[in-house]
């Protein structure tokens, strides 16, 4: 291929209209050794918080569009681009450079906007930070977490506020506590009816971990297939310096997200940033999502 025919391409991965939804095969992605002795090993070690991740503002989102308007091609894998970025850098500006960036379960982030979700996210993520007063006095128990916390180092206040949340609020599907297929509710919401589905878990964690003194900016919901289960979830993600540590609504403990081989994840959100994940492989697939991302509802049973 060409020079001027690369950078076309990532000219055209900048292009929101077509961008794709690029997802590996499970055995792209493995775990690197046990599950529990790498966690161990890497809450032991002393960590120091991700500041930023870059990707898109979405203060001002865009109209929300169809998720088939994301569903395009790409043949080959994200090494070829970022070298062909380097290659062009005098053409690029630093926002471009930085489109495309490691991600979660050992994805690759692109950022973008004009995203189905990005607009309930907005209002959701607005409410993650005027939580602290408005949630400490819906419930007590949420307040004792976060005060139980505060003086806790790093590792001990992600376990506590993971397991702590698990047990605070029950499981139960958006459509039988909002009668909606999917609904982001806010932390109060999710508060003041004790329950909520595996996205409302993770903000509710994220609300938790930042009035305990976690950066946003570490933080990051990301919505994933689950492909043992063969549903689509949700879990809350913290960046460090000793790598991505996952908060699950399905656990109590807290594991490296190279533990979770079977997360493939689809999108996530950090602070206004909004990301879309795909495979680094040089035979990727495009993701079966019925409805395209706009069909997505984390936690609302097998796919179709």
């Amino acid at each position: 291929m060409k020079a001027k025919q690369k950078f076309s391409l990532i000219k055209h991965l900048r292009n929101i209209a077509s961008l794709a939804l690029v997802i590996a095969a499970p055995s792209a992605y493995a775990a690197t050794g046990p599950a529990t002795s790498e966690a161990r090993d890497s809450l032991a070690k002393p960590v120091q918080m991700v500041e930023f991740l870059g990707g898109i503002s979405l203060t001002k989102p865009e109209s929300a569009v169809a998720g088939s308007v994301y569903r395009a091609e790409i043949s080959g894998g994200y090494s070829l681009a970022l070298q062909n970025i380097a290659e062009e850098k005098p053409e690029l500006d630093p926002i471009q450079t930085a489109a495309i960036i490691p991600g979660v379960f050992g994805s690759m982030a692109i950022s973008m906007k004009n995203f189905p979700a990005a607009t309930r996210w907005a209002s959701v993520y607005r409410s993650v930070r005027n939580c602290d007063n408005i949630c400490d006095r819906t419930s007590a128990g949420y307040a004792f977490i976060v005060k139980a916390v505060k003086d806790k180092n790093f590792t001990d206040k992600l376990t506590f506020v993971n397991s702590g949340i698990n047990q605070l609020i029950a499981y139960r599907k958006d459509e039988v506590t909002y009668g909606k297929v999917d609904y982001w509710a806010t932390p109060e919401e999710t508060l003041s009816r004790r329950s909520g589905d595996c996205e409302d878990f993770a903000i509710l964690k994220m609300a938790a971990l930042l009035e305990a003194g976690v950066p946003a900016t570490s933080m990051s919901l990301v919505v994933l297939q689950d492909r043992k289960r063969n549903v689509f979830h949700a879990v809350l993600s913290v960046s460090t310096s000793s790598g991505t540590f996952i908060l699950d609504s399905l656990s109590n403990k807290v594991v490296m997200d190279s533990a979770l081989p079977n997360y493939v994840p689809l999108y996530s959100f950090s602070t206004e940033r909004a990301w879309v994940h795909g495979a680094k492989t040089g035979e990727s697939r495009m993701a079966s999502l019925k409805g395209g991302l706009s069909g997505i509802a984390p936690g609302e049973g097998p796919e179709n």
